[in-house]
């Protein structure tokens, strides 16, 4: 074989016949969501009923129990990341995801953010390392941050003593708004598609109303914990941003490794990456904002020069 065979074999892999089903199973899924925009509604609604209970019970609970429950959570999107982007080395490339980014919840549990980002550096190499090679070493990289990061970033965020309970609620009460009306404006009044290039079922009237939700959102949040508004519609509206760009950037890593869905583990939603890819970008978000600037959560707290 020439070598340029050989780089067409390599570029273009032959599609299989299991590949042509799974592309048919997309296709008519995308179809009937079309006919029937909330056919899908039913089992988000079920899954909504077990998980926003156990994730706000882990929440409040904080400690281990919200350790564990976000190592479990670590578990599953190890997983789902090393089936996305290197199925042929599943094992190889999540386990040393897995245990970069457990290791980082551990330590994060343990108010020790350095050693959580030294012990997730060497574990993201270590992953690279025994990707299967080119961009695979990338993807292998990025991963363990994509996957250890924003779970260490929850956990430390809820450690801060004064304000930890208010930032997850926080973070969970807006996010869960935001997807909320994206969902359903985006689904009942449809209209102009917001990237249609990277995932064609969003429209602008979702985004519009994930923004307005996150507002409002935040604007609840301040009046229950005592913030001034301005501050807390501001906080709401920049969750709520992150949010939609977390979604976003999922759609766009799953179109780029050709999946629907990073695994079908959640009833209505897909995988764990697709449930939480909203979450995630908020939570990364908030945790460089609180570490570049703390006097932030005195201002939402309402003791800032704001606040009175």
């Amino acid at each position: 074989m020439s070598s340029d065979a050989a780089n067409d074999a390599t570029a273009a892999p032959a599609v299989t016949p299991e590949v042509e089903r799974s592309v048919d199973r997309s296709a008519e899924g995308f179809r009937a969501d079309q006919g029937a925009p909330l056919a899908d509604l039913g089992p988000r609604v079920a899954s909504a009923l077990v998980l926003i209970p156990a994730a706000l019970a882990a929440a409040i609970a904080g400690g281990p129990w919200l350790a564990g429950a976000a190592g479990a959570a670590v578990v599953v999107m190890s997983y789902e990341w090393a089936r996305m982007t290197a199925p042929s080395a599943l094992t190889r490339v999540g386990a040393p995801i897995f245990l970069g980014a457990f290791g980082a919840v551990i330590a994060a549990s343990w108010n020790q953010p350095s050693w959580a980002e030294a012990w997730l550096l060497v574990w993201a190499g270590a992953a690279a390392l025994l990707a299967p090679g080119g961009s695979a070493r990338l993807n292998a990289f990025l991963g363990a941050y994509y996957i250890g990061a924003p779970p260490a970033a929850f956990v430390w965020l809820r450690g801060h003593e004064a304000t930890g309970l208010m930032i997850v609620l926080t973070l969970f009460i807006v996010i869960w708004c935001v997807d909320m009306a994206a969902y359903f404006s985006g689904r009942l009044i449809g209209g102009p598609k917001f990237a249609p290039l990277i995932s064609p079922q969003k429209t602008w009237a979702g985004v519009l109303g994930g923004l307005a939700a996150g507002t409002a959102a935040g604007l609840a949040c301040g009046a229950a914990w005592g913030g001034p508004p301005v501050a807390w519609a501001m906080a709401g509206l920049g969750l709520a941003i992150l949010g939609l760009l977390g979604d976003l950037v999922e759609s766009a890593l799953k179109r780029r490794f050709g999946v629907k869905d990073a695994s079908r583990i959640i009833p209505g939603h897909g995988g764990m990456l697709d449930r939480l890819d909203g979450l995630i970008m908020a939570t990364l978000g908030t945790g460089v904002a609180v570490a570049v600037a703390p006097e932030v959560l005195t201002l939402l707290s309402g003791r800032g020069p704001l606040g009175g």
